[in-house]
């Protein structure tokens, strides 16, 4: 059982601690009301993972034990990953999903599993650019990583779950609110 659980921690960690490019956006802020040009002056500012957004009617239980703990942090006002986003161009990225596996108490009386907040996590600094809903990250080494965002008001962004994993996370969402401007 302590097996599958840290099983299922990596591969949520791996879920937030890569990403590929992806040219599909999701569009469901036309429905919202939302334009897909958010201008980038208005991402500036601290963001968090919020939550983890699928189709209910998929039958997966390590979306839905992921949407759980991402929930439970939250409850306690952890988040897993987090942007900063300056008005310089940087931003700050600060994940502790790596950590969260570490982070599990397993009551083996039956009592139930216990996550607490990890302690610590990885760090990165980049350079951001916002084109329409192109969110493009370019590290020291000038490689640049672009994710699709879709925008369902200015204080909640999303990222396509098939950005993070498309083999096993099509039909996903990860939502991002802002914590501070």
């Amino acid at each position: 059982m302590k097996r599958k659980v840290t099983l299922l921690f990596l591969v949520f960690a791996l879920i937030f601690a890569c990403s590929t490019d992806s040219e599909d956006s999701m569009n469901d802020d036309d429905q919202m009301g939302m334009d897909d040009d958010m201008p980038a002056g208005d991402l500036v500012g601290l963001w968090g993972l919020s939550d983890i957004r699928f189709d209910e009617t998929v039958d997966d239980n390590d979306l839905e034990f992921a949407k759980d703990i991402v929930g439970f942090l939250i409850d306690q006002e952890c988040y897993v990953v987090t942007f900063d986003f300056m008005d310089d161009g940087t931003v700050s990225s600060e994940s502790k999903a790596n950590y969260l596996a570490n982070s599990i108490d397993l009551d083996q009386g039956g009592g139930g599993i216990t996550v607490n907040c990890p302690e610590e996590s990885d760090i990165e600094t980049t350079l951001w650019m916002l084109d329409g809903d192109q969110l493009t990250f370019t590290n020291d080494q000038q490689e640049e990583e672009t994710v699709t965002v879709s925008f369902e008001d200015e204080d909640t962004f999303i990222v396509d779950g098939s950005a993070i994993d498309e083999n096993n996370y099509d039909g996903a969402e990860a939502v991002f609110i802002r914590i501070q401007q």
